[in-house]
């Protein structure tokens, strides 16, 4: 089976002017489905609230576009822990072509600090604590939240549990961490088995991450606003997934197959023992 996905890169408004966003994603929604995505995934936080007031809510509209269109809409947005307070949540959510949400991930690997004061202007994120897959009639879905991608243990845990595709958008603001990033995405892709897309907010005049990857390729990426957007093989996927690298010659592949056998996982208990270095989310109010 293959699916046409595509991500939408913007150039996002910020502050009391963020409603402004909703309109981009709409007129954006409309275009990769007049296009043929069958899922669309928009930035961190985008369109919002996120870095503006928290007095608005996008679900009706994008929810609303993603019945008309028929497709899988993964937005971004932040969800408030109870009236008046200063925590929340950073949220991840899938509005299907039922025009309901199916889906909410909150982000749980914590940001230092500052990235969070900057990017959402002094908002507090707490931690969430489920990982996001879900089943769809072009696959299984699974959700990371930014640098959750640079986290390799949340990605491999995602593709363990089946992910077929991992959305992972971006917040922004990347500058020199580019080249990084767009290595670690595809890095993800290739040691999983899995399709990896992201894009990221444009907030000035930095180059971008719009891209798709998969195990064997870069399907499609872009540094400019606008759309990202590939065809993903689900059935080279289970190839890749079910049979074994061998010496013959030519290789019927491009990335080592079968990787996700190749592991012994009663030697990685370092990984979870705790560790007083890490960052800590803040407590709930």
């Amino acid at each position: 089976m293959k699916v046409t996905v595509a991500t939408v890169m913007p150039q996002s408004i910020r502050g009391k002017a963020e409603y402004a966003n909703l309109e981009t994603a709409l007129k954006s929604i409309k275009l990769a489905a007049e296009k043929g995505a069958k899922i669309i995934s928009l930035p961190e936080g985008f369109p919002g609230p996120y870095n503006g007031p928290f007095n608005w809510d996008p679900a009706p509209e994008i929810t609303a576009a993603a019945r008309e269109y028929g497709v899988y809409v993964v937005f971004g947005t932040l969800t408030r822990l109870g009236k008046g307070s200063n925590h929340y949540y950073l949220t991840l959510k899938v509005a299907g072509p039922s025009g309901e949400i199916v889906q909410d991930y909150h982000r749980m690997q914590p940001n230092q600090p500052e990235v969070d004061d900057i990017l959402m202007d002094g908002k507090k994120i707490v931690r969430g604590e489920e990982f996001a897959l879900f089943d769809t009639e072009y696959g299984k879905i699974g959700l990371l939240i930014c640098s959750e991608i640079w986290c390799p243990e949340l990605s491999r845990i995602l593709a363990l549990k089946g992910a077929d595709i991992i959305f992972a958008p971006i917040g922004g603001l990347v500058y020199e961490l580019r080249e990084a990033w767009r290595c670690l995405l595809w890095a993800r892709a290739i040691e999983n088995h899995v399709y990896i897309a992201t894009s990221q907010h444009l907030y000035g005049m930095e180059d971008g991450i719009g891209l798709i990857a998969g195990p064997e390729k870069i399907l499609a990426e872009r540094k400019d606003a606008g759309l990202v957007i590939a065809e993903l093989d689900l059935a080279r996927l289970k190839w890749l997934r079910e049979n074994d690298q061998t010496l013959e010659l030519p290789k019927q592949y491009k990335s080592i197959p079968g990787m996700l056998k190749y592991r012994r996982p009663e030697k990685y208990g370092t990984i979870t023992e705790p560790d007083g270095r890490v960052y800590q989310f803040p407590t709930h109010d």
